[in-house]
């Protein structure tokens, strides 16, 4: 069945509108935010000014005449409407607002706040005015409208502004959310997958294609983990299938080396050596099949002393060893089986004397295998140590068994195998491997 389509799915859309209308709010609440640190003292500013100027016209004005005489958009009454005549405590705008006309215009007046039904749509107070002794003795209240002045003509257009910025910000936040997220630890996974070991699925995160790409993705690693595993087991059961025939060769060669002699016996002796090599050869096999390292069977060992034992396992004179004090954490047996296996395939293919050096190299631990043989032709070198389907002879014989042991070592240590021309002709294989964090040196005792 085909995999559905790269669509959103709903659960995608209710995150998205989720996310936008979080932003919204946040904006909104910011724009409220901002209104009263930046906005309020300059409404409150405006509103005290509109007050004090029409409270000191109109008080004029009543000196002259009767409040009936008042032009028809000013609104003097001397009663109060039913719900403002109740005593309210006043909000904290309109006791800034009184405050403000009390220290900006000295006008000391009795401020309420207009209630439903309200006299204007936009609201209002209600002001008491005070008349000096040879005006009308009534007590009258004024009516101001709050319709904003034509300064604040922008605020509208900065709540949509800012109802804007909060809903791109929910996107931005849906986006980094659902989708780089998703992306960068998807990637990050991929790019961390050890060439070895099982391949870990991915998490299934993110939007329905990311969610998609993973399932397929995850599909195609399990297969991978499969065939792994179908080889692995291939090459366990050949290498116990081989076990009982070539035990039996040996024995039944070494018998013939008691009982015969002559040129019979030296063929006798060439069988056994090798039957021995085939032996050699189902160990490295056996070894292809196993699983990844454990992490236990790595410890700290002293570097110069390793490489001191695999040196002195070889004919005198022909590995040369440069190895400082080191202490590094590693398995010994894979490293000492890799070394070998490099030595033996410089002796092989080069020339003596094999120099085996090591070294630190910021946090990587580099150990070289050097021989004077003639190399590899450079077009040859760069392409190594990959699979080799060419013809080149000098590629092929290279590119053993033994290298792929050697491979499995690095990568079973989060390192790398690269082969490079020796500085005086010759191949070097050199063993990058992380260091310790915090490398103990000593120097060996004179």
């Amino acid at each position: 069945m085909a995999p559905p389509g790269p669509r959103l799915a709903s659960r995608d859309w209710l995150l998205l509108l989720s996310c936008l209308s979080v932003g919204g709010v946040v904006g909104y609440l910011a724009l409220l935010l901002g209104m009263r640190l930046l906005l309020e003292p300059r409404i409150v500013e405006e509103s005290a000014l509109r007050l004090s100027k029409q409270v000191e016209l109109v008080e004029q004005v009543l000196q002259q005449v009767d409040p009936e005489e008042l032009p028809a958009g000013v609104l003097v009454r001397d009663q109060l409407p039913a719900a403002v005549s109740l005593p309210r405590p006043l909000s904290r705008f309109d006791r800034l607002v009184s405050d403000a006309m009390r220290r900006e215009f000295h006008l000391k007046r009795e401020l309420r706040r207009d209630q439903p039904p309200l006299q204007d749509v936009w609201g209002g107070h209600w002001v008491r005015l005070q008349l000096s002794p040879a005006g009308t003795p009534r007590r009258l209240w004024l009516y101001q409208s709050e319709r904003l002045s034509n300064s604040l003509w922008y605020l509208p257009l900065l709540r949509i502004l800012t109802l804007l910025i909060g809903v791109l910000g929910g996107l931005v936040l849906f986006l980094r959310w659902q989708i780089e997220r998703p992306l960068a630890r998807l990637l990050r996974q991929l790019d961390g997958q050890g060439g070895s070991q099982s391949l870990p699925l991915l998490p299934e995160l993110g939007i329905a294609p990311i969610r998609l790409l993973s399932q397929l993705i995850n599909r195609l690693l399990e297969r991978i983990n499969a065939t792994a595993r179908a080889r692995r087991q291939l090459l366990q059961g050949l290498t116990h299938d081989l076990g009982g025939p070539h035990g039996r060769l040996m024995l039944r060669t070494e018998l013939l080396c008691e009982r015969l002699g002559g040129e019979c016996r030296q063929l006798a002796m060439a069988m056994a050596l090798d039957l021995e090599r085939l032996r050699s050869l189902t160990d490295q096999l056996a070894l292809l099949g196993e699983q990844e390292l454990p992490a236990e069977s790595r410890q700290i060992c002293a570097l110069d002393d390793l490489c001191g034992r695999i040196a002195a396992s070889q004919p005198p004179g022909m590995v040369h060893l440069r190895v400082p004090r080191l202490l590094v954490r590693l398995d010994p047996e894979g490293l000492e089986r890799a070394l070998n296996n490099l030595i033996d395939n410089a002796l092989e293919y080069g020339a003596p004397p094999v120099e085996l050096s090591a070294c630190r190299h910021g946090q990587e631990l580099l150990l070289r295998v050097d021989d004077h043989g003639p190399g590899i032709p450079t077009n040859t070198l760069l392409a190594m140590p990959g699979p080799s389907r060419s013809t080149d002879r000098h590629r092929q014989r290279h590119r053993g068994l033994g290298l792929a042991i050697v491979e499995r070592f690095c990568l079973d240590h989060q390192g790398r195998l690269a082969l490079l021309e020796a500085p005086g002709g010759g191949l070097r294989a050199e063993l990058r491997l992380p260091a310790l964090p915090e490398p103990t040196t000593t120097r060996p005792f004179s």
